[in-house]
């Protein structure tokens, strides 16, 4: 994969494009602001925060939506098909965390302007991020993806929290039943065991940088009972938390 040109621009209201035939390259679109797309032969208004990724000599034609039109755009060469056969080239795509998208978007644009000498390999590396994430969005039927993985980084920030399923549930608008089978879903394992990984990180973490004792970082991990936190570190970890420090820290057993 290489970037030819990238850039986020904004056009006045009366901004057309018709290209009958394309590019000799991939067209990525991140469109920022509502607009208007031709597919399939007819008009489609699309909302903001829609993606587009046409293929070499793929017809586009797109136009504001009464206001300035804004994408980020990139051209991409590649020798090979950039994504499966099936992939909705030329369709719109909804981006339901349009910041991430963006973020990583001036992230790439950033390094694609340095000087930097690692410049073409981590340009490689952010646009097959970029490229793969717009992928995954098509397979995402479900609107609540987001609140759930939003949820998941939660629990990953702050493990000691006294995180509830039947709570968190609630929060989300959904039954219990639902929360459970729609999180294995979405990640393969349950809230529950994502909860205790994310206490045992943490307790790793706090064991290798800090002299705190076993229970004052049972506490800080969100265990009230030091015996409970010792039994489900061992099981993960496969030793008891003070084996695990002295291991790490090179000290006699």
């Amino acid at each position: 994969m290489n970037i030819l040109r990238l850039g986020e621009t904004t056009h006045e209201s009366d901004f057309r494009v018709l290209r009958e035939k394309g590019y000799p390259y991939y067209l990525l679109l991140l469109v920022e602001t509502p607009a208007e797309f031709e597919v399939d032969g007819a008009w489609v208004r699309t909302p903001a925060h829609t993606a587009f990724l046409f293929r070499p000599a793929q017809r586009h034609s797109y136009r504001a939506l009464g206001g300035q039109y804004t994408d980020c755009w990139m051209h991409i060469e590649s020798a090979r098909p950039l994504l499966f056969a099936e992939f909705p080239f030329g369709r719109p795509i909804p981006l339901l965390a349009a910041a991430r998208f963006y973020g990583l978007f001036r992230i790439l644009a950033d390094e694609f302007f340095s000087a930097q000498r690692t410049k073409e390999s981590v340009t490689g590396m952010l646009s097959s991020a970029l490229i793969e994430m717009i992928a995954a969005e098509v397979e995402v039927k479900s609107p609540l993806f987001y609140p759930f993985l939003a949820l998941r980084e939660q629990v990953f920030r702050t493990p000691a929290r006294p995180w509830n399923a039947e709570r968190a549930a609630k929060e989300l608008g959904v039954s219990d039943g639902y929360f459970h089978v729609t999180y294995k879903k979405f990640f393969r394992t349950t809230f529950t065991a994502d909860v205790i990984a994310a206490r045992i990180q943490a307790a790793e973490e706090l064991l290798l940088s800090t002299p705190d004792s076993v229970e004052r970082i049972a506490e800080h991990c969100g265990y009230l009972n030091v015996e409970h936190f010792i039994r489900q570190f061992r099981r993960a970890a496969g030793v008891t938390p003070l084996r695990f420090r002295r291991q790490r820290e090179g000290t006699p057993r």
